[in-house]
């Protein structure tokens, strides 16, 4: 009798997980059904953002240099940005041998921690993020822009060429930084490359 009403509920207990699990899917799906698209003025890449979010964007047409600043109206900490840099130094290689996209990214991070009075990588989700179909790398970073303002930030950086980098950031307060992190996940999802 009781392996009999072990098995039942472990029966209803699976079903019930699958059926939220789609259903969760399908209301992320339907979230951005509404979303705008954001086009790149110079034609390398696109991506989705909620309607509501003020888009920022600066184009360089002779460089090709692309950053776009997403504020929620509804935060006064949350911010993303997505960069397009093309001939990206951080993917120089001296030895002439390619850069692989977590080297960039540990570049990177160093190169911005100078700006921040606490600046922590945890190493965390190496690869767990990524922009489709480019070699990717992704971090999680805590943070303090100044003392008792504690943050945390997701970089996701994507390798597009040997020369070009798409570099994704995401930052908000660490309260409410994974409140507001399956949007930027599916910012991230959204991406994609034109050329």
């Amino acid at each position: 009798m009781t392996i009999k009403t072990s098995f039942r509920t472990l029966f209803v207990s699976v079903l019930v997980l699958s059926i939220y699990s789609i259903s969760h899917l399908e209301l992320g799906l339907a979230e951005t059904e509404n979303w705008k698209i954001y086009y790149d003025p110079g034609k390398k890449f696109t991506f989705l953002h909620p309607p509501n979010w003020v888009v920022e964007s600066t184009h360089d047409d002779i460089s090709g240099y692309t950053e776009v600043i997403l504020i929620n109206p509804n935060s006064t900490r949350m911010k993303v940005s997505i960069l397009y840099n093309p001939n990206d130094p951080l993917l120089y290689s001296k030895t002439g041998k390619p850069v692989v996209p977590s080297r960039a990214l540990t570049n990177l991070e160093s190169q911005i921690s100078t700006d921040y009075f606490f600046f922590n990588s945890t190493g965390k989700f190496p690869h767990k993020y990524l922009v489709q179909g480019y070699k990717s790398a992704s971090d999680m970073v805590d943070y303090e822009m100044s003392e008792g303002k504690p943050g945390k930030m997701l970089i996701v950086l994507a390798k597009i060429t040997d020369k070009d980098s798409l570099v994704f950031s995401y930052s908000e307060s660490k309260r409410t930084f994974y409140k507001s992190l399956s949007n930027a996940s599916q910012i991230i999802n959204s991406i994609s490359i034109l050329a």
